[in-house]
């Protein structure tokens, strides 16, 4: 039977998997993930735990792991198997060691702190030690681009006493984040010669027009705080118009990224922007991912946080601008984001963990799981 890596080796093998899923390089977008699945189910035969894959999108699955304990308050624990694309990396596979760092694309988002969550569940079922929760682990897919692997693990599960969404918090509780609506503004025109302007109909101009109006829209949603998010927030974060500089432009797009606040509602931001558009343009929704925000009272979070201080680390709580697969499960229970690695290192083209963030993740997981009397 082969051994089960330890977790900084889980990580390093995990980097060496492309599973870039956002303006890819080295992997299928159909099945982004796929050869991730291959390596985790792998680990969870040799250890004999149970677990199981689950169709979240055509040709990409969710995998579930299970160390169950009948009647105990349910935990959730989810990491995610896809990256940003890999593009002007250099060597972004190779889960190299350097100055105690392992190195490469999703080494810190998300690579890492999923190495940290399996190997947590992986070494209690090798001692054969029944955690304290009824606990589920899953490795979703499409988290960096649609969080459609936690939407349909959403579908699924049954509620739960707490969700922890491993991430790169460097190990402080994140108990809010911002949420998200991302839409696709698109205006449509006539070419003409640039020369007679007159005899076209200029997408470039019309989009112009909408976005001075869609400024205003971000005056008016800044005007929404939160004690600790502080405000919602509006960028135009990508333009494209235009075939030729000598051609009225019959075509144009822009990208809006707008950041919204846990009791704000992402159906309803979207028929604001529709409101500004006013049938000027199309509107397509790319992305949409709700704000969280936990009360740190759940007594499964103040164990969790009692773990971290055992270990000698600062348990927050803070809070984040950006979303998680928590927008799709929070309906389900309280929800907290935390994890190894720094959300800095994330998407960079130089990304990088701490080895002996990864260890210390793996104990504070554990001995949560326990109730705080796991031994090594």
């Amino acid at each position: 039977m082969p051994s089960i890596p330890d977790v900084i080796t889980m990580t390093r093998e995990l980097v060496g998997i492309p599973s870039e899923s956002s303006d890819p390089v080295g992997t299928d977008t159909n099945s982004a993930e796929k050869m991730v699945v291959a390596y985790l189910r792998q680990l969870c035969l040799a250890a004999g735990i149970e677990h199981c894959t689950r169709e979240a999108l055509p040709g990409r699955d969710n995998l579930l792991v299970r160390l169950p304990n009948p009647g105990a308050p349910k935990v959730l624990i989810v990491a995610h198997m896809d990256t940003v694309s890999a593009r002007g990396m250099d060597e972004p596979f190779s889960g190299r060691m350097e100055d105690g760092r392992i190195m490469g694309r999703g080494s810190c988002d998300d690579k890492g702190p999923l190495a940290a969550g399996l190997s947590a569940l992986l070494a209690l079922h090798g001692k054969k030690i029944v955690p304290a929760y009824d606990v589920t682990f899953a490795a979703s897919v499409d988290e960096e681009c649609t969080m459609s692997g936690a939407e349909s693990l959403a579908r699924e599960i049954d509620d739960f006493a707490l969700c922890i969404a491993l991430e790169p918090t460097n190990l402080q509780i994140i108990r809010a984040h911002k949420g998200v609506y991302r839409c696709r503004i698109i205006t449509r025109g006539l070419a003409a010669h640039s020369s007679h302007p007159e005899k076209g109909r200029n997408a470039v101009t019309s989009m112009v027009m909408i976005l001075n109006d869609i400024d205003s829209l971000r005056v008016r949603l800044a005007r929404n705080k939160h004690p600790d998010l502080g405000r919602a927030s509006l960028a135009v974060t990508t333009i494209k118009g235009g075939a030729s500089v000598n051609a009225i432009p019959d075509y144009c797009e822009a990208v809006v990224d707008i950041r919204i606040l846990p009791d704000m509602f992402t159906d309803e931001v979207g028929k604001l922007v529709r409101e500004y558009v006013d049938g000027r343009g199309e509107v397509e929704e790319i992305y949409t991912g709700d704000g969280i925000s936990t009360s740190m009272e759940n007594p499964l979070i103040l164990s969790l946080a009692d773990s971290i201080v055992k270990e000698g680390c600062d348990p927050g709580p803070v809070t984040a601008s950006f979303a998680t697969d928590c927008s799709r499960l929070h309906q389900k229970g309280p929800c907290i984001v935390w994890g190894p690695g720094d959300i800095h290192q994330a998407h960079q083209a130089v990304e990088y963990v701490l080895a002996e963030q990864l260890e210390q993740a793996q104990r504070i997981l554990t001995g949560f799981l326990t109730g705080g009397h796991f031994a090594e």
